[in-house]
């Protein structure tokens, strides 16, 4: 190294110091500043050199010289100005704390001077050293002053000068002293027990009470070990920034072997759909906030899953990081603790606080589950799952596989976010989307808006140790997440502080994941021919402004938290766990709401097409050129729109002198389309540089020609469910039917393959298929049942399940300019569309005349009858007239 560095290099050290010791998110947590260990473990840390390097050398080069130093001790003058994020002086203050704290390292004397001088490579002892207590109080202004405007840095609480008329500051701020590591030192090098220690409650268990009674330790650091032997019985949960612990665990770093931090350790998942046997496994990456790498995922089905778990994972993180879990699973036994709502990731440490479990065991270990009590499921063909196991046996659990309990984590885990929806670098900002706060201890939780306008939030304690936000308006902007144990008056306050990052609105992807034409494959449920000619709207007015109430805010949550996490698609069961939480109890079936945002070009779902798995995928944002009936012409927005991208093309319209009419859907859980009128479309086109297209009308060829060809068959899967006519849905498989036709369900028990529909009647022939939709709309074209009814603007579901197939309801879509969804009518929740009598006219051509009830056809049967005739049905119950006259559809 050479005497001296480059002003770059120094200011360099200048960063990597200031970042290390003072800024709030750094080792040492947010608490204010009362002292600084200069070990030369600490410094080789903050410096980021090699463990056999030498501090004390950088650092005096870093201070520009013997000649710098001198000028800095004697007349504070350094080589910076102090600026946005640097003191500018840091380093000289650092370099004299490292000269006390390092004097045992000189044999022949501990005297400051002559150490400066040494670590200088001078003669000169740097007698005159006057500014050195000014250059302190210079660091308590910059950083007081920092701290006041928002930055991310420490305050400075200056002890009580020590000993030394210009060195009383500097000895009193140096912890610890030369003296109590050379005795640390020697008492870990004195049993070996002491050295094994990994972690701040073995230091306080062991240690501490040794180091306050040793009278050879000076006052300061017996004060110190007995303050954290104190807040260890407090249960306190930041004790690895305790000034005791920081010192100790320098130390033991010397005598343990350097190992590469581990940033993702590989991790078991299991996301449970609408029922129970239907679970999804699959293996990702997470760190040690637990936050998942959305890149780095393995599915599959379950036994290859597990069968690849090992080769995968060390690929990606290393044979050592993955040997815990692929240990436990050639075992045959992982269990899993509950993340949130339907999903369990496993953990092979045993929790410190009991909780409830699950056990995947293989096959021959299925009997274990007994000793709980416990049911055991096949999840695949070679394992099996146990539990819910109670949280009175979780210890039990652990102890018969072997795990130990979970040490204490590092301090970003004694206050984590947990759940919210990432977005870009940030979090969603939206009320309903707001992470909770955990915290591991007894500590206060605040959070707060870096900027003076920022709005502000309030904090409610739902448990022990969880927080729920609340706030009255979408956050935006940078807060400051900040946890404080200050649980004894004269201990050191201990306090981590991080940033966090809001957005009101989804983030725009730069690209999305696409489909593996070897993984994934998209259903189809009809095939269609092309008819001649664009499709031609019957009216673009903006007829119904969108409805602003409390759904219509939640579905609009739920659209940006869909869009927010679906960059690399979505699995089904986590999909609809989270659709389900934002919307919460009283809205329609999210399977509907799904379709609805299926059938509107929002997301498109895909099989896999090795076991039973569907993911749903994000579309790019593209315009539809269309045009009504007098020629007007149109750009229709589709696919994954959140508000951002409708944002956009609203000023972008608008921009080119076009205007944007909303188009509301069926009702408040539908998407909002937008199109765009006026004479400079074409502008509006290449400057979004979206895909521009213009749809043709394709419709299903007539049923049952219509319908695809698939080699599927029902015999090795078992029955488990049955079409109800009455109620208009699946119901036990045990349900009875009048009716010639039947539509059954079978399932696969592995749950390995998709789910077979089979519908038979009136004659011989059977169709066979995995498409639901085109099932259940077989079987009302052959039982010749009215599935719809239409009222001249509107198609309404009679049935509680089922739509029609996708051709279909895209032409309905692009017809209207409306998307399709479930709305209330009559009270009840059911299926819409906007339908034209052209689009009524094509179903009608493709599944038959029954079809479609039409309200004028139950008008005109409705009075062609006496008054004696329709009081006789009514007795015999063969009409009723309130199932013919449908109710008007409205947006409630």
């Amino acid at each position: 190294m050479a005497d001296r560095c480059s002003a770059a290099d120094q200011l360099r050290v200048e960063a990597a110091l200031t970042a290390y010791y003072l800024h709030s998110d750094g080792a040492f947590g947010a608490g204010p500043l009362r002292y600084i260990d200069a070990s030369e473990p600490q410094l080789r840390v903050a410096l980021k050199i090699a463990h056999d390097a030498d501090p004390l050398r950088l650092l005096a080069a870093a201070c520009g010289g013997p000649a710098a130093m001198t000028d800095a001790l004697a007349n504070g003058v350094v080589p910076f100005k102090p600026r946005p994020g640097l003191p500018g002086f840091f380093r000289f203050l650092v370099m004299t704390c490292a000269i006390v704290a390092t004097a045992d390292n000189n044999d022949s004397t501990q005297e400051f001077g002559e150490n400066l001088a040494r670590a200088f490579g001078t003669q000169s002892p740097f007698n005159n050293r006057s500014s050195l207590p000014d250059l302190w109080l210079r660091l308590q202004d910059w950083c007081d002053e920092a701290h006041a405007a928002g930055e991310a840095v420490r305050q400075v609480m200056l002890p009580p000068p020590g000993t030394g008329k210009h060195l009383g500051l500097t000895n009193a701020i140096t912890f610890p002293s030369w003296r109590d590591v050379r005795r640390l030192r020697q008492l870990l090098d004195r049993r070996t027990e002491y050295r094994s220690i990994v972690d701040p409650v073995g230091a306080a268990i062991q240690l501490a009470p040794l180091v306050e009674n040793d009278a050879s330790f000076s006052l300061a650091m017996r004060q110190a070990s007995a303050e954290y032997r104190q807040l260890y019985l407090r249960k306190a949960s930041l004790l690895s920034l305790h000034r005791f612990w920081v010192a100790l665990a320098g130390l033991l770093t010397e005598r343990h072997s350097p190992t590469v931090e581990r940033f993702f350790v590989p991790r078991l998942e299991l996301r449970f759909g609408a029922t129970l046997d239907d679970v999804e496994l699959r293996v990702v990456l997470a760190d040690m906030k637990g936050n998942v790498d959305p890149l780095q995922v393995l599915e599959d089905f379950p036994d290859l899953v597990l069968a690849q778990t090992a080769s995968w994972a060390s690929q990606r993180v290393g044979k050592s990081a993955s040997e815990a879990l692929v240990s436990a699973i050639s075992r045959g036994g992982v269990p899993f603790v509950e993340s949130r709502f339907g999903v369990w990731h496993s953990t092979l440490l045993q929790p410190s606080v009991p909780t409830r479990c699950l056990l995947l065991l293989s096959k021959k270990n299925r009997d274990v589950a007994l000793k709980w009590g416990v049911s055991t499921e096949p999840i695949g063909v070679e394992w099996r799952l146990a539990g819910p196991i109670p949280a009175r046996d979780c210890r039990s659990v652990y102890q018969y596989l072997g795990g130990s309990i979970e040490p204490a984590g590092p301090p970003s885990q004694a206050m984590m976010l947990v759940g919210g929806h990432r977005t870009g670098s940030g979090l969603l900002g939206r009320d309903a989307l707001l992470p909770q706060i955990r915290i591991a201890g007894p500590g206060t939780v605040t959070l707060r808006p870096v900027q003076e306008n920022g709005v502000k939030c309030q904090l409610r304690r739902d448990s022990d140790d969880l927080y729920s936000i609340i706030a009255c308006a979408p956050l935006e902007g940078t807060y400051k997440l900040r946890l404080d144990e200050n649980m004894i008056p004269s201990a050191e306050p201990l306090a981590i502080e991080t940033s966090v990052v809001f957005f009101p609105d989804a983030l725009e992807h730069a690209e999305l994941g696409d489909t593996e034409g070897a993984t994934w494959r998209r259903r189809e449920e009809a095939r269609v021919r092309s008819t001649c000619g664009p499709i031609v709207l019957t009216d673009t007015t903006d007829d119904h402004p969108p409805v602003n109430n409390e759904r219509s805010a939640r579905f609009q949550d739920c659209l940006e938290a869909v869009y927010a996490g679906g960059r690399a698609g979505w699995s089904e069961q986590e999909l609809v766990s989270t659709m389900r939480a934002v919307l919460g109890d009283n809205a329609p079936p999210v399977w509907d709401i799904l379709r609805g945002l299926m059938e509107c070009g929002w997301l498109r779902p895909t099989s896999n097409l090795r076991w039973r798995a569907r993911r749903w995928w994000l579309t790019p944002p593209s315009l539809i050129r269309v045009r009504n009936r007098e020629g007007i012409e149109g750009l229709l927005l589709v696919g994954s729109a959140p508000a951002n991208i409708r944002r956009r093309f609203q000023q972008t319209a608008q921009a080119a002198g076009c205007t944007v009419m909303e188009r509301p859907g069926a009702s408040e859980y539908t998407a909002c389309m937008q199109l765009a009128r006026g004479p400079a479309l074409g502008e509006v086109a290449e400057e979004l540089a979206w895909a521009v297209a213009e749809r043709p009308i394709c419709t299903p060829m007539a049923a049952p020609d219509c319908w695809p060809p698939e080699n599927v068959d029902e015999s090795r899967h078992r029955r488990v469910g049955r079409w109800n006519w009455a109620k208009g849905g699946f119901r036990s498989p045990d349900t009875t039917n009048p009716g010639t036709v039947n539509l059954e369900r079978f399932r696969r028990e592995r749950g390995d393959r998709d789910d077979i529909f089979v519908v038979t009647g009136p004659g011989p022939a059977r169709y066979v298929t995995t498409s639901r939709t085109s099932a259940i709309v077989e079987a009302y074209r052959r039982a010749r049942i009215a599935m719809f009814r239409w009222d001249g603007a509107h198609l309404v579901r009679n049935s509680e399940d089922g739509h029609l197939v996708e051709p279909l309801a895209n032409l309905a879509m692009l017809s209207s300019c409306r998307s399709p969804g479930p709305a209330l009518v009559d009270g009840r929740w059911t299926y819409v569309y906007d339908m034209t009598a052209d689009c009524v006219g094509w179903i009608r051509s493709m599944f038959g005349q029954a079809f479609v009830d039409d309200r004028s056809a139950l008008d005109a049967k409705l009075s062609s009858l006496s008054a004696e005739a329709l009081g006789w049905s009514r007795n015999r119950n063969v009409f009723r007239v309130q199932e013919l006259m449908p109710p008007p559809v409205g947006r409630q």
